[in-house]
């Protein structure tokens, strides 16, 4: 499935969120690493003066066959990816396969990323990944590039990272903050002496505190000249948040949301205030990127329950469809 529409009108101004529906890992890349091209043709004015020229929308594109792509940077020279996740070393049977697209937008031109000229540019910078796995994903796969051109690096974890690294050479850092759903959140049990959850039968679930991130990325955004942060494929699942058994119970400023809210409308109330907490907290001129969740790609069940990854090439545009969230 090709990247969803996405906000493009404050690609170049700094510290404004730019909300990116990019499910792949190298598109997100490019926006930080190269300036958006116009495509050739002019966009109508509106008020008799100079023809203006269409912004480039790298989510309006195709999917097109790359024999140039190379499989090697995520097979066994990579030692950060993690070992089940590497589909090339695990011989998946089309795991390089799967490495030769490339996006091609439609009108404009996407470069391949140069990892060179990216640590050229990023000099004494420090970008953060915050999120899940798919933020986890990104960040490696960057790591992995970069080690391709320069081998002095520092191992460390800044602000609370899970993990992190600093190209010496270029005082470049990046580092990925894992966090689930962005805000805090832990085991919630009833009160013997009752409460306004226990009187509409709650017993447990998971206290989900909308207003407060996680620590392990709280101190990210005052870090970080660049921050990337995701959440999603968390909010839908059932195995950890059961709707019955354990159910997610929203808190605001300490007290539950009442009447309680189901896990969308809760994640609109977590993202608002992320949003507000990551303004507030992000250095001057920093530059902030959201980044929502790709589709999920197994077939026949999920993960753990049977489901695999067979596709040799994406889906074409009549096999395209849009699932909600749990169904």
């Amino acid at each position: 499935m090709p990247p969803a529409r996405s906000l493009h009108a404050g690609v170049r101004r700094r510290g404004a969120i730019l909300i990116l529906l990019f499910p792949l890992l190298l598109l997100l890349l490019h926006l930080v690493s190269s300036p958006a091209r116009s495509p050739p043709g002019p966009f109508p004015g509106t008020g008799g003066g100079e023809p203006q020229r269409r912004a480039c929308d790298y989510a309006s594109g195709e999917w097109v066959p790359d024999d140039a792509s190379s499989g090697a940077r995520y097979g066994h020279t990579c030692g950060e990816i993690f070992k089940g996740w590497n589909c090339v070393a695990n011989g998946k049977r089309n795991g390089e396969e799967l490495l030769r697209w490339r996006w091609r937008p439609r009108g404009c031109e996407l470069p391949r990323l140069d990892p060179l000229r990216f640590l050229e540019r990023h000099r004494n910078t420090s970008i953060g990944f915050v999120g899940d796995s798919l933020n986890r994903n990104m960040f490696v796969s960057l790591v992995c590039m970069l080690r391709g051109a320069s081998r002095e690096v520092r191992k460390w974890r800044p602000a609370g990272a899970d993990r992190g690294f600093t190209f010496l050479n270029y005082n470049l850092t990046l580092a990925y903050h894992r966090t689930n759903l962005l805000v805090r959140y832990g085991r919630w049990s009833a009160n013997p002496n009752g409460g306004p959850l226990e009187s509409l039968g709650y017993k447990q679930g998971y206290r989900v505190d909308v207003d407060i991130p996680e620590q392990t990325w709280a101190k990210a955004p005052s870090f970080h000249d660049v921050i990337i942060f995701n959440t999603g494929h968390w909010w839908w699942a059932p195995s950890k948040f059961d709707p019955v058994q354990s159910p997610m119970l929203f808190f605001e400023k300490g007290i539950p949301v009442l009447p309680p809210l189901l896990p969308p409308a809760g994640l609109d109330l977590a993202l608002k205030h992320m949003i507000i907490f990551v303004n507030k907290a992000m250095r001057p001129n920093g530059v902030k990127f959201f980044r929502t969740q790709s589709p999920r790609h197994f077939e026949g069940g999920d993960w753990n329950e049977g489901g695999s990854c067979q596709r040799d090439k994406p889906l074409s545009a009549e096999e395209e469809k849009w699932v909600a969230p749990g169904g």
